[in-house]
This record gives structure tokens, C-alpha cells and sequence, in this order.
């Protein structure tokens, strides 16, 4: 059963029981968030919100006397009058004061409330406002307590006003959803374009929707895409309190609805804040699955010989690759002891799980990607497939899609030797970036465990490889760093969280730089804050990056077959896609001044300026089906496959290869005149094959394309996933600051360099703030200031919630930095 039937079931279910006695309500079960803290109660409500049952059938006020089957229609209009909406909008405003009167005693019978298999019976409300608030509160306290106000009060007997209640306390949630969101209605519009769909109804006037039968997914994205707030306005106004999206947002907080560190920006993206029910039992149905295509075929190659190590941090639960070498013969013309080396990149084979158009598949398609928020994660898949089933974990046998590659002396590819196949290997070793540099500082990973110093040669190698020919690490040597910050719960203060902030280089940029000197040269970047690019990073990002050219390489030299011959035996077409991503060369020509510009601040030494100032020479990167050159990477071809259990595209990329060798296999077959095996389905191929599996010389044009990979679909969520990250990281770093200076009775200065102007009249500077690892904008109150500039800023005012944060020179030196003034 995929996501929406399972609503529609619920709510058939809920309709059924207002009409008919003696029916049982089943609700299904939404998990709580794991690193949201909840009292216990809350935590085992979890378990009993699907215990309530009812026997009891109420009449509906004359006008709604019939309710319609959502079968017939999913919307019905209430037709209430002015006096009627305002008398649902009193009754909603006096469930809420309710509430906030005895919020303690409300939240303390909270669970009793939903527990109590006589509370449906006793007030038909409960059941309209069952589960009407998912993905509106990022935890399932908070939809509790939205649930059950509506156990407060005896609801009216015209029950169109509980209905239109519900629908003003939903209006109410989205519009504070608004707070902090800055711009034009039309630029406000487009940071929800990714939730349109072509096929939605007109939206209706503000304030003016109707009462929707069996509530689905869908029904909160659009809820979220129109954003009307209208009957939330008006809500405040009854309690009256502001008519503002601030007004709505404190009296959630107040409500115990929300807490003062809601990731506000995540509920308005309309990106899912949890699994349902169904979905986690698609990933235990999937778990169960037995049905290997590429063994079936015999495809999938058993590498459990090899020394399989993954390299992640130590927090990643979702791992997706692992690297291994493998010895081959002795090299040829060489009197030394040296052997050629084949590299292979294992890539957690997602697809063998989550195939074309499984159920697990579609969970997947409706986020897009994992998103990586400082308090949370969500994954695209639910955690024990992700974590578990999917991943890469050690001492396991674990599925995958593998690329085995050998290089020429100066890193560039060898073509030729590109393997490609879906594998069974065993992962030894699951090591964390500390602990493969320890390895390799104390020589253990040139000695007993020589693979991983293997790996660090050959990654330094495609680095400089690359590097010559003129990607982002030689043309910006010197990236400017970012901050990486963790928040977790406080154990000793409940509802509290610790922050934690770590400041890197990205891992697939930059020299391996220090706060020393520079490598290869004498001169010398000041940044005390910024840890350096480690060994084991660089191994992990040149091994990925060699996998997305690999593939794209090995994808050139494939055959196309797109014609069935009419001579011979039967074959099918058999043609592979994939989405290349491309960047074209700067264009120094037309900037030859700019280009003057960047190569004086780098021989001034003045090296984030000169990242900084860099940044306008990058044209935007494509995706295309047809190959390209990648620039930033300095690569002929690159494509990304390298986190199928984070991103969609990463996994069709799995589908669309493995769909390849599979039709490359059943076309062997055919030509020895065999049959396909009965288990192969045209979903597995991608074709219609169906008529194969009993006559192998089936006469036949072309097979019908079964299931074709779109890889322009579902981008909206994924592109949608960089603002929420943004927005959240800048919440959770603003409070960073308000800590910081906070209660602080000496000024709490902070060490900064200009990187560049950004308006010349209001003489505004882009600065980077070192112990931050933040690039922010700066109105200079001393008038003119030049790149490379060393400041002391203080902290003017900050609002993590609005995500406004301003600077002012701090009284120390003028806030004008004296010391290596003229270099970093």
C-alpha cells in the first residue's frame, strides 16, 4: 500500500465512524524524532495512538447530514455563513485559551486523552483533527497538544465549525511559518515554487478553502504552497493578539506547540520531518525482499576477497562507499619489485533495494535527498535501511555497485581498465578521518595496513593531476573555510541544546594549507581558527571524484545499440544515459582586468580576498545527458553516483547502469538462442519483455520502453534542500553568537579580514570572521577600507529567529587590526 492510499484508508475509516456505528478507527503510528527531547509520556505515546476504537455514530448538522464517500469527492465545501466562520474561529480561539489557562494539566492529560479508546466516542472532534497537523511541528509533542485541544471542549453540534476550526489552526501554523522571511510577495513565491504541481487545483480565495475528506501528503504541500494565512490572522484577532507572523510564532511557543529552537525554515520548505507508518513498513517489506535481478543473470561479481575500508566521520551513520586495491600482475619493463595496482570505489547498491517503482523507491522520490540540518538529520530513506540494510557497514556482507580502475603514471585514467558491476563484498575495516591519519602519522598505514598509504599516493597524485589542468584547487589554492556546526541536546536541562562549531576547508578543494606556511612556498596564511585538509579527506574526495569521471569515461566506450536487427536472433536496444555535469572554462579574455585584479591580490599574499574576488570568473555548472568538460574539477567528464542512500539522482544514475548491464546480459542470451529467466521482469530491464521469457525469436519492431529515467524529475525538493540548510545553519550560528556575547560584561570582540567591496556608496564590505568561520556583509563606519584588511568587529545586535546579524568596529585599536595588516 504506497503513502497515499494508506491516508486514504485512514480517513475513510474516520468518515466511516461519524456515519455508521460500530466502526473501529485505526491511527497510524508517526515515530518521534529522535534527537528532539520529550518527556517520556511523549515518547511512549508513540506506541498507543493507534488504540482508539468507537461504536457510536453522531448526526451532522442538516446541511452536511450525508457525508459524500472520498471515493466520489475529496472536498467538500461548508457554505458557512459570516456569522457561522466567526462563531468557528471564537470557538478554536476559546480551545486555545483553554489550553494556555492550564497549559501543565492540558500537555499532563495529553497522552490519557489520545490514549482513551472512549475520547473519539465521547467527542467527534478528536477524530476530524487526527493527524491534520503532520509536518507542522517538527515534533510529535507538538501535534499532540495541536490534536488534542480539541479534547478540551464539547465541540459544537454543527460539526462545519470543528471542521473550519481545524483548517484556521492549520492557517494559523503556516503563517507563522512566515516569521523571518524576508523579500517581495513575488520573491516569497519563489521560495515555495519547488511544492507546485501542474496538475493542482486553482487555489482558492484566501480564506475560503474547503474541508478536504481524507487528508494526505499532498494536502500539506499544497497547505504549504499557498500559504494562506488569512483564518490565522483572524484567529490572532480573537485572542487578540498581533496580526503578525510574529504574533503567530509566540503564541506557539506559548502553546508549548513549538519550541523557541523550531527549525521554522524546514516546516515551510514542505520537506517531510517524518516517515509515516507505511513507509517505515515499505523499508521492513523491502528488507524481506529477495529478488536479485544481477544474480539472477549472474552479473554480480563476488569481491569478498578484497580489503574493503570506508572513511567517514564519526557520526555518519549512512555509508555509502568503501575503497579497496587490488594487486595485479608485475608491471611490465620494470626491474623493480612494483606491481600494477587497480583501485576499485564500492558504492552501497541502493537499487538492489529500492528498485524502479518498489514503494521503498517512491519514499525516496518524495524527498529528493537526506538533509543535513545541525539539529537534525533527515534521511531520504528510513533509518534502519539507511543505517542498516543499505549501508556499508563492517564485518557484513553488503551489496554494491563496484568500479575497479587502473591509472597511468601521471593519474590520468586508463580507460581501458575500467570494471563496472554490481558486487558482493565485505566491508573489514569502518575507520574515521582521525583514526586513518593516526595510521598514516605513526606509519601503519605504509607498513600492515600499505593499502591506505597506496590510497594517500595515488589521491596526491589525481590531485595533481587535476590541479594541471585547472581545477578550482590550483586556480584558488587558498578556499575560504566554513563553519560545520553540531547541536545536540543538553542531558541536564531539558529542551536545551549544545553547539558545537568546527571550522574546514571544504573537502573537495583547497591545498592542504596550515596555519604555518603554504606548501611549495615561503609564504605565510594566518588563519589560527580553520583546521587543515587532512590525508584521509583527501583520499576520500579524490577516490569519489575519481569514480565520477571513471564512470563517465567507461560510459563513452559502451556500445549503443538502439536498433532491433531484423536478421538473427532477437536483441534489445540497449542504450545508457546518464546526467554529465558540466562547467565551462572562465572567460579571462573579456575580464582581462578582473583577472589583473586576482592575480595582484594572490602576489600580495592576500589569499581569502583572492578566493573571495575569484568566485565571479565560475560559470554556472549544467547538467547534461551529453558528456562535457568540468572545469572546477578539471576533468573531462564527471558524473555523480557516488551517494545513493543521500540522493535520488545518485540512485536513478545506480538504476540506469545496472538496468544497462542487465539488458547487455539478456542479449547474450538471446543471441545463444536461451530463455530469460522467468524471474526477470520488464521493470528489472526497463523494456517490455514479457513475451521473451516463452519464444527467444519473438518478432517484434522495438519493445516498448517500460519505466523510462527522467533525472529532471523530483529536482525541486533536492534544489530546495540548500536554502533550509542554509537558513538553519545561520539560526543555529546566530545563537552561537548570542551566547557568546550575551550577559557578556566586557566587549566580546571578534578577529576579521575584508575580502572585498560590495557596494562602494555605502562603502558595505563582504568580512570574514575568523573564529566563526562566517562570510557576512559590513557597513564601514570609518569610510574606505582595502581587501586584505585586518578588523576587530563587535556584535551590533543579533536575532537568530529573523536571522539578522550586525557588526560594528569594537573600541579595542579602533577596531583596526595592527598586526599583519598587510597579509593573512
Amino acid at each position: 500500500m504506497n503513502v497515499i492510499a494508506c491516508y486514504f484508508v485512514a480517513t475513510t475509516a474516520v468518515l466511516l465512524l461519524l456515519v455508521h456505528p460500530n466502526n473501529v478507527v485505526d491511527s497510524f503510528v508517526l515515530p518521534s524524532r529522535p534527537r528532539v527531547t520529550t518527556s517520556n509520556r511523549y515518547k511512549d505515546r508513540g506506541a498507543s495512538r493507534n488504540d482508539h476504537s468507537t461504536n457510536r455514530h453522531y448526526q451532522l448538522h442538516e446541511k452536511t447530514r450525508e457525508w459524500p464517500s472520498p471515493k466520489e469527492v475529496r472536498e467538500i465545501n461548508l457554505s458557512l455563513s459570516d456569522e457561522e466562520t466567526q462563531q468557528s474561529l471564537d470557538y478554536l480561539a476559546t480551545l486555545i485559551q483553554t489550553h494556555l489557562d492550564n497549559a501543565i494539566a492540558t500537555i499532563e492529560t495529553a497522552t490519557e486523552t489520545a490514549a482513551n479508546e472512549n475520547s473519539i466516542r465521547d467527542n467527534p472532534a478528536i477524530a476530524l483533527a487526527k493527524h491534520r497537523f503532520i509536518d507542522l511541528t517538527t515534533s510529535l509533542k507538538g501535534e499532540l497538544i495541536l490534536e488534542n485541544l480539541f479534547s478540551l471542549l464539547p465541540p459544537p453540534e454543527d460539526l462545519r465549525l470543528v471542521q473550519q476550526a481545524i483548517m484556521a489552526l492549520q492557517s494559523l501554523l503556516v503563517y507563522a511559518m512566515q516569521i523571518g522571511v524576508k523579500g517581495t510577495e513575488e520573491s516569497q513565491k519563489k521560495m515555495v515554487r519547488h511544492l507546485f504541481r501542474r496538475d493542482d487545483p486553482t487555489p482558492p480565495p484566501p480564506g475560503k478553502a474547503a474541508w478536504i475528506t481524507n487528508w494526505d501528503s499532498e494536502d500539506i504541500r499544497r497547505l504549504k504552497f499557498y500559504r494562506d494565512g488569512e483564518l490565522g490572522k483572524r484567529v490572532l484577532a480573537a485572542l487578540k493578539r498581533r496580526r503578525t507572523a510574529v504574533g503567530a510564532y509566540e503564541l506557539l511557543l506559548e502553546m508549548g506547540v513549538w519550541h523557541k529552537f523550531e527549525e521554522v525554515s524546514l516546516l515551510r520548505s514542505g520537506f517531510p520531518v517524518r516517515f509515516w507508518e507505511e513507509e517505515e513498513k515499505c523499508s521492513l517489506e523491502a528488507e524481506n525482499n529477495n529478488h536479485d535481478p544481477d544474480t539472477i543473470l549472474g552479473i554480480r561479481q563476488d569481491l569478498r576477497h578484497h580489503k574493503v575500508y570506508t572513511i567517514d566521520s564519526h557520526s555518519t551513520q549512512d555509508i555509502d562507499d568503501g575503497i579497496s586495491v587490488e594487486v595485479l600482475d608485475k608491471l611490465s619493463n620494470s626491474n623493480s619489485h612494483e606491481h600494477r595496482l587497480r583501485y576499485w570505489i564500492h558504492i552501497a547498491d541502493v537499487d538492489r533495494w529500492a528498485p524502479r517503482e518498489s514503494k521503498l523507491a517512491k519514499v525516496a522520490e518524495r524527498r529528493g535527498s537526506s538533509l543535513y540540518l545541525p539539529s537534525m538529520t533527515l534521511g531520504m530513506f528510513p533509518r534502519n535501511m539507511a543505517s542498516d540494510v543499505m549501508a556499508l557497514t563492517s564485518n557484513a556482507d553488503k551489496y554494491a555497485l563496484s568500479l575497479g580502475v587502473e591509472l597511468h603514471h601521471d593519474g590520468s585514467i586508463d580507460a581501458g581498465s575500467i570494471i563496472v558491476a554490481p558486487s558482493l563484498i565485505h566491508v573489514d575495516y569502518r575507520l574515521t578521518y582521525d583514526q586513518v591519519d593516526e595510521m598514516l602519522d605513526e606509519g601503519v598505514g605504509y607498513t600492515e595496513e600499505w593499502e591506505v598509504g597506496a590510497l594517500l599516493s595515488v589521491a596526491t597524485k589525481r590531485r595533481e593531476h587535476r590541479v594541471g589542468r585547472g581545477s578550482t584547487e590550483g586556480f584558488v589554492p587558498c578556499p575560504i573555510p566554513k563553519s560545520f556546526l553540531t547541536v545536540t541536546n543538553d542531558d541536564e536541562n531539558e529542551g536545551s541544546y549544545n553547539i558545537e562549531l568546527k571550522i574546514e576547508t571544504t573537502h573537495n578543494s583547497g591545498s592542504n594549507i596550515t596555519a604555518g606556511r603554504m606548501e611549495g612556498g615561503s609564504a605565510t596564511h594566518y588563519d589560527p581558527y580553520a583546521s587543515p585538509l587532512s590525508s584521509s579527506q583527501l583520499i576520500v574526495t579524490e577516490m569519489m571524484i575519481l569514480a565520477g569521471e571513471a564512470i563517465g569515461k567507461w560510459h563513452g566506450l559502451q556500445p549503443v545499440q538502439e536498433d532491433v536487427s531484423s536478421t538473427g536472433p532477437f536483441q534489445l536496444p540497449n542504450v545508457l544515459r546518464l546526467p554529465y555535469r558540466r562547467q565551462p572554462a572562465p572567460d579571462y579574455k573579456t575580464r582581462a582586468e578582473d583577472a589583473r585584479q586576482a592575480d595582484f591580490l594572490f602576489g600580495m599574499n592576500k589569499l581569502y580576498p583572492h578566493a573571495w574576488y575569484c568566485r565571479r570568473f565560475f560559470k554556472p555548472v549544467t547538467v547534461s545527458e551529453e558528456p562535457g568538460p568540468h572545469f572546477g574539477m578539471g576533468l573531462d567528464c564527471y558524473v555523480q553516483w557516488s551517494s545513493p542512500i543521500r540522493r535520488l539522482t545518485d540512485l536513478k544514475v545506480h538504476s540506469a547502469i545496472k538496468r544497462y548491464l542487465r539488458r547487455k546480459r539478456v542479449n547474450e542470451i538471446l543471441l545463444n538462442k536461451m530463455h530469460i529467466p522467468p524471474e526477470i521482469t520488464s521493470i528489472d530491464l526497463g523494456c517490455d519483455v514479457s513475451y521473451l521469457h516463452f519464444n527467444a525469436e519473438a518478432p517484434m519492431s522495438k519493445p516498448k520502453v517500460v519505466d523510462p529515467i527522467d533525472y529532471s524529475s523530483g529536482l525541486g525538493m533536492i534544489f530546495a534542500a540548500r536554502p533550509i540548510q542554509l537558513s538553519s545553519t545561520n539560526f543555529w550560528l546566530f545563537e552561537y553568537v548570542r551566547r557568546k556575547v550575551d550577559g557578556q560584561e566586557t566587549e566580546v570582540m571578534f578577529e576579521s579580514i575584508i575580502l572585498g567591496c560590495v557596494n562602494q556608496e555605502r562603502f558595505q564590505y563582504a568580512v570574514y570572521v575568523y573564529e566563526l568561520g562566517l562570510e557576512h556583509r559590513y557597513l564601514s563606519e570609518v569610510g574606505k577600507l582595502e581587501e586584505g584588511q585586518r578588523l576587530w568587529l563587535k556584535v551590533a545586535s543579533v536575532n537568530p529567529r529573523l536571522e539578522l546579524l550586525t557588526f560594528s568596529l569594537a573600541s579595542k585599536s579602533g577596531g583596526i587590526h595592527h598586526s599583519h595588516s598587510s597579509s593573512q
